[in-house]
């Protein structure tokens, strides 16, 4: 690349909400991207070195980041990825480059909440727990139900969630590890302020924030999330299943979102960053679930299918100081991406299925995962399979995600789907039924085996500047586009 374009530094690792072609793609002819890739990364994943050499500059570095990034002249850091988060937003303080928050430890959940309660932003109670006397005593000051998690977890594992006294007196003999946990209030549960039953109750948004100014740039809904049994920090895993653009939301609760979204990163002293807002909704209002200083995992693609911005270019821009140019989703369609779960996490995958049986499924315009016979189940993330779906508009989406739903249970029952509540839960609509909609019809689409979450050297569509409002980007009369 030219000397003459900036030096950005990502730390990177696996597992990370941008891959390699992500971030090789979003720094072409903007800048000249430089992966920072810890010591144990680099000694236990060889071939992400040698193909980051073969596509970027990488650098292997050690604990130190501060230290070692000083000489490398770089003007701006970024990271996709949860770990790094603290050490990224570090090293960006100490060198004086953009992005840095005023609030030290806005990502550690315990801090987090206790910004957005003095903000007036949650009213979410939480306590710190370091030890099974410090458990009973943070239940005493918060009160039950509760969830106790850790403070900085990733992949929402390790949880316990104690439902009344009996969980509290059993979590000491379940639980292994004791250090940085926090006990927060539940937040209850209610139905989709839509009505529709196959979404859940919480939402996410993607939000690019420059100099303070925060632009949502899309609002996307969930399918229920499915809640994995086990023993010791895989004992309860809460595991997302899909993501569907866009939201659809009552125009007061989208309108309730977007100002809460807003108000937390504010609170959190957010000014250069791309970030991912879970926040829980209902008819009566909306309560942060967490923030996430970095992309959301599965929805740039997403977003970039739709006709919207790539954000990982976002991500880039606003950590060099830059105005992004950014473009809200646009297509008329409703996109769905459909990670169907193991209701067991451990053990081998007993079905025998193949990728064009997945392909075959009805609405199904991409397949990112199938589950392979006898392999580890954590070698798909836990999903029987991924597959990205499109319909019409949101009630025909419904009766194609319970449709693939049930087919994939059938083709992995010897993998206990069909039993599983998460299926239950999904398909338990007496209004509608399990048959493929008419209306359903592919959107453009990655050929099998491409990058997850990419469409392509050239699928972003063309930037426009970014409002100056805190209002997303082509916000619908009826708030659930954008």
């Amino acid at each position: 690349m030219s000397g003459a374009l900036p030096r950005l530094g990502v730390l990177h690792a696996p597992n990370a909400a941008a891959n390699l072609r992500d971030l090789v793609l979003a720094g072409r002819d903007r800048c000249e991207v430089v992966l920072l890739v810890r010591r144990d990364v680099a000694a236990a994943e060889p071939d992400l070195v040698r193909l980051g050499q073969a596509l970027a500059t990488v650098v292997v570095i050690g604990d130190d980041v501060t230290h070692e990034l000083a000489g490398l002249g770089l003007d701006g850091l970024v990271t996709f990825h949860d770990a790094e988060l603290e050490a990224c937003d570090a090293a960006v303080r100490e060198l004086g480059l953009p992005g840095a928050t005023e609030a030290d430890q806005p990502w550690d959940k315990l801090v987090q909440r206790r910004l957005l309660n003095a903000a007036g932003v949650s009213t979410v109670r939480s306590a710190p727990v370091d030890s099974p006397a410090g458990l009973f005593e943070a239940a005493a000051e918060i009160g039950l139900p509760a969830v106790l998690k850790p403070r900085r977890g990733t992949a929402s594992t390790d949880l316990g969630f104690l439902t009344g006294p009996a969980d509290l007196e059993a979590e000491p003999g379940r639980r292994e590890r004791w250090a940085g946990l926090v006990l927060e209030q539940m937040i209850q549960r209610a139905p989709h302020p839509s009505g529709r039953r196959w979404l859940a109750d919480y939402v996410s948004v993607e939000t690019v924030t420059h100099r303070g100014l925060h632009t949502h740039v899309a609002v996307f809904d969930k399918t229920p999330l499915a809640v994995a049994g086990g023993t010791g920090p895989s004992r309860h895993a809460v595991r997302e299943t899909g993501d569907v653009l866009p939201a659809q939301l009552p125009p007061h609760v989208y309108d309730a979102v977007l100002a809460t979204t807003s108000a937390a990163l504010t609170a959190l002293t957010v000014r250069d960053r791309v970030s991912h807002t879970e926040l829980r909704v209902c008819a009566d209002g909306v309560e942060v679930i967490e923030v996430n200083g970095r992309l959301g995992g599965e929805v740039a693609g997403m977003i970039g299918m739709m006709g919207g911005s790539d954000l990982v270019r976002a991500a880039f821009d606003v950590a060099l100081g830059r105005r992004p140019e950014l473009a809200a989703p646009t297509r008329p369609e409703v996109l769905v991406s459909l990670y169907v779960p193991f209701p067991e996490r451990s053990g081998p995958v007993r079905s025998a299925v193949t990728r064009p049986q997945v392909r075959e499924l009805p609405g199904v315009v991409r397949v990112d995962e199938v589950a392979q016979h006898g392999a580890a189940r954590s070698d798909t993330a836990f999903h029987a399979v991924k597959v990205l779906l499109t319909a019409a508009d949101a009630d025909s989406a419904g009766h194609l995600v319970r449709s693939v739903a049930t087919r994939v249970a059938r083709l992995y029952e010897a993998d206990g789907l069909g039993a599983d509540p998460w299926l239950r839960q999904l398909t338990d609509d007496g209004d509608e039924s399990d048959a493929e909609p008419d209306s359903a019809r592919p959107v453009d689409a990655t050929p099998d085996g491409a990058a997850p979450g990419t469409t392509g050297p050239d699928s972003a569509a063309p930037g426009t500047a970014a409002p100056d409002s805190a209002a997303p980007i082509g916000a619908g009369t009826r708030g659930d586009t954008v």
